[in-house]
């Protein structure tokens, strides 16, 4: 491992719970001893990426962060990434891809990019929530949220799109299972009878699942070979997406 490894380290260890950090704890939990933590943390501190409180002697993440945080979304904004990301999504995949964030019990279209690559191809309505059980983002949204939490959507009624749209609870968390082990959901004809949707999570600073991004697809189109060419690529685009808003460290993901 580089010393610049060994810097980030340190940095890697802040967050919302834990938003400063003593020496002890530092060497605990990154498994080396105080002198060569220390040694890290004052050039850290040096650089102004870290700030050591005069009282209670922790550490917290000092003004530098900032400054190049502010840089980097004038000059670089979390949007304009999530978009090109989704470019390069549909260049990859040829369909139409989307991005969505929760909110009030659904989840919302962030950014909406349409191929130019098909005759045919998925038109998304941008003002039209996505119903947690009835699409491949909702499944996929929901495979990083805590059992109650998902017990909690599943306990309102749920909606009806198309004779396919599943409502059964059971096979749901079946599915959202399948999603979680998988690192991506698919669905297909459960929220319009024509379209196929595979969909990956989406993860704040703080790790927590926050939306998903998906392609959408004729179901015309869908085989399994192109359904697991189609999921590595969402995979690798909700992974890219996540770090942009700043969450450091996901959850295994990998396609079948």
């Amino acid at each position: 491992m580089s010393t610049v490894d060994k810097a980030l380290d340190i940095l890697d260890l802040f967050a919302e719970h834990r938003p400063a950090i003593g020496l002890s704890e530092a060497a605990r939990l990154l498994k080396r001893d105080k002198a060569s933590t220390l040694r890290y943390l004052n050039s850290l501190e040096s650089k102004g990426f870290i700030e050591q409180d005069p009282f209670t002697r922790s550490y917290h993440l000092g003004p530098a962060l900032a400054r190049l945080a502010l840089i980097r979304e004038i000059t670089y904004p979390v949007n304009r990434a999530a978009r090109n990301i989704l470019k390069k999504l549909v260049a990859d995949t040829g369909e139409t891809a989307h991005l969505t964030h929760f909110s009030a019990e659904s989840l919302t279209h962030i950014a909406i990019e349409e191929t130019a690559y098909r005759g045919t191809r998925v038109f998304i309505d941008p003002a039209e929530p996505l119903t947690l059980h009835a699409t491949a983002s909702g499944i996929a949204f929901m495979s990083r949220c805590s059992s109650e939490r998902i017990a909690g959507f599943l306990n309102e009624p749920l909606v009806v799109h198309t004779s396919e749209t599943e409502t059964d609870r059971t096979i749901i968390l079946d599915m959202v299972k399948q999603a979680r082990k998988n690192g991506y959901a698919s669905t297909s004809g459960t929220f319009e009878s024509d379209v196929c949707g595979i969909a990956a999570p989406v993860f704040g600073p703080s790790g927590t699942v926050c939306g998903a991004v998906a392609v959408a697809t004729p179901v015309s189109r869908m085989n399994p070979v192109i359904r697991g060419k189609i999921a590595g690529f969402v995979i690798k685009a909700a992974q890219h997406i996540s770090r942009h808003y700043g969450a450091n460290r996901l959850p295994e993901q990998v396609a079948e």
